[in-house]
């Protein structure tokens, strides 16, 4: 809209915030939206697909995408009315309008690719989908493998093929025996889209998104993000995250933005990453966005000058190091705009301004229409004081509707912070006096040693200010005396070679405190990553109590080594030393024979 403010501070919040929210957005639901926009921009270069980092893109006009979403829309009505439709696709041209469409249709359930069958068959079942969207055999990420095992699990769902140009079940095909009449528009509190919450153990717990939710999130995360009309975004992340799907897919069409879609699998292919700057100069890129640790990798592949036209790089996902965020900038010379939010927000509540200053290790200032809070870690102290480390609680019209089986949990009660339910969003972090917010790491990050809480922040600022450093984490290593120890984990910058010891000495200089002090330095190639691309803190937990007991059992073969739904990591040994469940519950730790003969 034309007389809407450029973020630049706190004063263009309450700008936003004299008028109604309604009057600043482009649709009360996702198919208003996708409509209204392919009307308004029509011709206009929507969506460019790049099925390699050389080749010609495929084009999506903003009319392209208004009419296939129609056309997928009324294929999905006729299947039953209002139909989950679950998706396991990865980024195909057809992606987004497939996702619009079935939000229009019914519910959308976008589902990571990368987890096991059970899980995926779990999430199919709970939520009764009736059509699966998929890769065929050329896929590269393992689908094609597990559709016999869900075909046979659910005989009944119909599994739709996309993206290939032949074979049998192909989204060409499936549409000729279907309807075409588009079915009736939801309405604002209709639930549009189920986004599971879960890593990849367990079945994970399925937040309901309304089409209200998401219609508020196209506006605030294109608004946060600075997103113009006209604007050229790269994205490279996955679309079954609300990161991929609404800041780099309904967030841009809304704000009449084209994106460019980096193939298949986005920063999961190297090519696509190395790739990257040249993409964003030859492409015009006006935005740049990624985890921490496609920034890291961004840095590292970084040859002058950089590309003309961006504006700044929106840092997304997990806390950028506060070093990183000063390297990346001083190696560009672009500006990182931090986000911060998750899936039971619809997507973001905090953004550093686009056009204010970038406070390295914050994640900016509450958006419009979002309440925040911080409760302090001490039992029964109330709301922290600004400077003061708490458990971060917030709420905005972007709440979700509840997890699908229990729509009570995941609101409570914040009597120190005013009326309501709010959101308790297990990061930890401060406010400080301009209401700028520093995440300082998740609840369940936190390094327990005797009693005592220690951030991992502290200690990977201290690592990642080194020059040899790309990236690093810190994470709790089971001690049968003081509960946890703090580890460290870095993986070298190019061209550098880290010894352990020399990098510690150097490091500790800087954390005050002595108990978080870390007992090792591990140097690894590459740190595990999540299909988002965080930083896997389960996986680096897991290998530091793995090396627990292998101190202490010398001559036992850990044969497995795994993380329950609960969080706790389960372990199979061979041969089974007579005091191995002793030990590992003294450690933390669960026995894989015991746990077995429990749940039998």
């Amino acid at each position: 809209m034309s007389d809407r403010p450029v973020f630049s501070g706190k004063e263009s919040i309450v700008q936003i915030e004299r008028e109604p929210l309604e009057h600043w957005l482009q649709g009360s639901t996702v198919p208003d939206i996708v409509l209204n926009i392919g009307e308004a921009r029509g011709a206009a270069l929507a969506h460019q697909f790049l099925t390699t980092p050389d080749d010609p893109p495929v084009d999506q006009s903003f009319s392209d995408i208004a009419k296939r979403t129609q056309r997928y829309a009324a294929a999905f009505a006729s299947v039953t009315e209002k139909p989950v439709v679950a998706s396991l696709l990865p980024a195909l041209p057809e992606a987004l309008p497939l996702g619009y469409a079935a939000m229009w249709a019914g519910v959308y359930l976008p589902i990571n690719p990368f987890l096991e069958p059970g899980a995926i068959i779990g999430m199919l079942e709970s939520t009764g989908a009736r059509v699966l969207l998929a890769e065929g055999s050329s896929g590269k990420q393992g689908v094609a493998e597990k559709l016999g095992a869900i075909a046979a699990a659910l005989p009944d769902l119909e599994i739709v093929v996309c993206g290939e140009a032949e074979g049998e079940g192909r989204l060409e095909d499936w549409l000729e025996g279907k309807g075409t009449a588009a079915p009736p528009m939801p309405v604002p509190s209709d639930i549009a889209a189920y986004f599971h919450t879960g890593g990849t153990t367990g079945l994970p717990k399925i937040a309901r998104l309304t089409h209200a939710n998401l219609a508020y999130m196209a506006f605030l995360a294109g608004w946060g993000g600075d997103m113009r009309a006209g604007d050229v975004i790269p994205c490279g992340m996955p679309l079954f995250h609300v990161g991929g799907l609404i800041f780099g897919g309904l967030a841009p069409y809304a704000a009449g933005a084209c994106v460019v879609q980096l193939g298949r699998a986005g920063y999961r292919d190297r090519a696509m990453t190395e790739a990257l700057w040249k993409i964003a100069g030859r492409e015009g890129a006006d935005i740049l966005f990624g985890p921490p640790t496609v920034a890291i990798a961004a840095i590292d592949l970084f040859e002058p000058p950089a590309p003309p036209k961006v504006r700044h790089w929106v840092s997304s996902a997990a806390p950028l190091p506060a070093a990183t965020h000063r390297r990346f900038t001083d190696t560009t010379g672009i500006a990182v705009k931090e986000a911060w939010g998750l899936t039971e927000a619809s997507l973001v509540l905090t953004f550093m301004p686009a056009l204010g200053e970038s406070r390295p290790g914050s994640v900016g200032v509450r958006l419009p229409y979002c309440e925040l809070g911080v409760i302090s870690l001490t039992p029964g102290a109330g709301q922290a004081k600004a400077g003061e480390a708490g458990v971060i609680m917030g709420r905005s019209p972007g709440l979700f509707a509840g997890y699908l089986g229990r729509e009570t949990d995941g609101l409570e009660a914040a009597p120190s912070l005013g009326d309501g339910r709010w959101l308790n969003t297990g990061d930890v972090g401060y406010f400080d006096e301009d209401g700028f917010l520093f995440i300082t790491g998740r609840a369940k990050d936190m390094i327990l040693r005797g009693g005592h809480n220690i951030d991992p922040a502290t200690i990977e600022e201290a690592f990642g200010a080194l020059d040899d450093v790309s990236a690093v984490a810190a994470v709790g290593r089971p001690d049968k005396r003081v509960g946890e120890l703090p580890v460290c984990y870095v993986t070298a910058a190019p061209g550098k070679t880290i010894d352990p010891s020399d990098l510690l000495v150097r490091a500790v200089t800087t954390i005050a405190e002595r108990a978080a002090h870390p007992k090792a330095v591990h140097v690894l190639t590459a740190m595990p990553l999540t299909a988002v691309g965080k930083i896997d803190k389960t996986a680096l937990r897991r290998d530091a109590a793995v090396r627990a007991v292998r101190e202490e059992f010398p001559a036992v073969d850990i044969v497995s080594a795994r993380t329950d739904s609960s969080g706790r990591i389960v372990m199979s040994l061979s041969p089974l030393p007579e005091n191995a469940s002793e030990v590992l519950s003294s450690l933390g730790l669960v026995l894989a024979e015991e746990r077995d003969q429990a749940d039998d």
